[in-house]
């Protein structure tokens, strides 16, 4: 088991030839809310929804990539394949990626991106998720663009098979701009769409 990472649990950037399974990923946001307040870093208002965020499980960007068998309880992308670009040493597009089998409870859905428009092309294609079952996803089925005003990109390929989804919370399916918007600030900021209706499309990265 891997538990509570400080970030991303896993980001494997610029790979090939990958294999993980057989594993559990466990985010136990409860105790570290306890160590937040016992060290008096805790403030209410600053701290939600941001404070459960980033806390993604695996976050592949490469090449021949296989997920399975694999159990993920965390309150972020659970799955994420971010893209690759041209301009990399071994994996120029994020491609041949496969996840099967995978229990994600909350969590923010089996994920494309972000995908940003970039001048050394951002690339997804070619990717698959299939057996999957979301309990209380957070979103479930969720393929994201980023904003970006040069450069160009791709998501093609896509396919989900045999997904199940018991209750979701927000988005059961989701494709479109990002909806958060980092502590930095950097981000759409849409969150609440479409209570919110502003939420602005990447044209420069056609899905």
């Amino acid at each position: 088991m891997v538990t509570n990472a400080p970030y991303y649990h896993f980001w494997l950037k610029d790979i090939d030839n990958v294999y993980i399974h057989d594993m559990e990923i466990y985010v136990d946001i409860w105790s570290q809310k306890d160590l937040h307040i016992a060290h008096g870093n805790w403030n209410f208002t600053a701290s939600y929804p941001i404070f459960p965020l980033n806390t993604d499980g695996i976050d592949p960007s490469g090449t021949n990539v296989v997920i399975e068998n694999v159990k993920i309880t965390n309150y972020d992308d659970a799955v994420a394949v971010k893209p690759a670009h041209n301009n990399n040493k071994i994996a120029t597009c994020a491609q041949n990626i496969t996840v099967n089998n995978a229990t994600v409870i909350n969590g923010v859905g089996m994920t494309i991106g972000s995908v940003p428009p970039s001048d050394n092309f951002a690339c997804v294609r070619d990717v698959s998720f299939s057996n999957v079952v979301f309990w209380y996803p957070i979103k479930a089925i969720y393929v994201k663009t980023n904003p970006g005003n040069h450069g160009s990109g791709i998501i093609a390929n896509i396919h989900y098979e045999n997904i199940t989804m018991h209750y979701p919370i927000w988005w059961a399916i989701y494709i479109g701009p990002q909806q958060q918007e980092q502590p930095d600030g950097v981000g759409p900021g849409c969150m609440l769409y479409p209570l919110v209706p502003v939420c602005e499309t990447q044209p420069r990265v056609p899905i």
